[in-house]
């Protein structure tokens, strides 16, 4: 039962789709597509398999009967939900821009939504049109009143802070930051397993039925974050034999690098860990003992902890998105710190002034906790 897993996307309607991912390459429906689960175990919304002798079986199935060997005895013992995937995996179109959103802390999610996670994530520009931009935290010497202000009043424009995007930038979005994305823009979205957001401002905006869509103003208040943070990273590259690993996100939630091949086949080691591999360009066969998966553009392909190896070919590129424990983050930041200075890698990777290690040399500089 143990082999790569192709994953069946859960197609999501919203008023600010479009049919940008099938024009990309995704097999998808032509009905203004917003969003395409690609791994989710939330009830209602629980990702199948699409290939081999679990074809038809949802990834939360093989977690509650198999989690050692799916997600690996190590993330069983570091995650807080031990029963479901340890991130949740989407790619979206952004043809209209999305409401102003912001996201709770693990602290708050658990004091005031029922015991659920909070949520931190990352978005990968996949595509990008000219002039394009992101909201990623407010503007210099605003309050909470200011905030609220603005909204009633419907001028938010001045408020938060515009971020110019181009393809292949990693903007990093941790709990409390205001954000959202702007009309012209395809990500691929890397989030901690949770579901909640919270809605500041979302333009007036109707439903097909005249419904204005639900606002959160008063939980968006309690959580927003005053801090701007450094919003864009561009990733840091280390070239091994027949691959390069482009290392983009690193914490401790998820660590996220960009794969790209050369075409000759590649031996690929889980560390015992869940991994996934989110295919952006070109194929990719994941072949295992008994059994070979292949991976088109835009679709997400699961590595079981206990599958322990396999080989992959094809000429690709693909998000590679795993948890890291702390020793292997170690072993990472080690093996980036040989070829870069730290303050590159705290430059140009994201999430690492949220990372805790054993190796006290990596403490954050403080320089990188700014408005920059």
């Amino acid at each position: 039962m143990l082999y790569p897993y192709k994953t069946v996307p859960i197609f999501k309607k919203n008023i600010w789709g479009g049919n940008n991912l099938k024009r990309l390459g995704k097999k998808a429906p032509n009905q203004n597509i917003a969003e395409s689960w690609e791994l989710s175990t939330f009830p209602e919304n629980e990702s199948l398999i699409a290939n081999g002798p679990a074809k038809g079986r949802s990834i939360k199935e093989l977690i509650d009967k198999y989690s050692y060997n799916i997600l690996g005895a190590d993330l069983i013992k570091r995650i807080v939900n031990k029963n479901h995937a340890p991130f949740l995996l989407k790619f979206l179109d952004a043809n209209d821009k999305l409401s102003i959103q912001v996201h709770p802390t693990d602290d708050y999610a658990f004091s005031f939504e029922n015991g659920q996670l909070g949520k931190t994530e990352m978005w990968y520009i996949i595509e990008a049109k000219p002039q394009a931009y992101v909201f990623h935290g407010l503007n210099d010497c605003f309050s909470i009143n200011d905030v609220k202000e603005a909204i009633n009043k419907n001028k938010v424009e001045n408020i938060f802070r515009k971020v110019p995007v181009k393809k292949g930038d990693v903007v990093y979005i941790p709990a409390g930051t205001v954000h959202a994305l702007n009309e012209g823009i395809v990500v691929a979205e890397i989030q901690q397993h949770s579901n909640l957001t919270y809605r500041l401002y979302d333009y007036n905006r109707v439903d097909k039925n005249g419904n204005k869509r639900q606002l959160h103003l008063n939980k968006a208040l309690d959580v927003l974050s005053l801090k701007n943070i450094k919003p864009l990273f561009t990733g840091l590259k280390i070239d091994y034999r027949n691959y390069q690993a482009e290392y983009l996100a690193l914490t401790n939630i998820f660590c996220v690098r960009k794969i790209k091949t050369n075409g000759k086949t590649i031996y690929f080691a889980t560390e015992n860990t869940f991994h996934s591999f989110m295919i952006l360009e070109g194929e990719a066969e994941f072949i295992s003992k008994k059994i070979s998966t292949i991976g088109q553009k835009l679709e997400t392909v699961i590595i079981p902890a206990g599958l322990k190896y396999c080989y992959i070919s094809g000429k690709f590129e693909a998000l590679n998105v795993f948890v890291p424990n702390p020793a292997l983050s170690q072993n990472i930041l080690n093996g980036l710190n040989s070829h870069y200075s730290i303050n590159e890698i705290y430059n140009n990777i994201a999430g690492i002034t949220d990372l805790k290690l054993f190796d006290h040399h990596f403490t954050t500089p403080s320089e990188f906790i700014s408005k920059k």
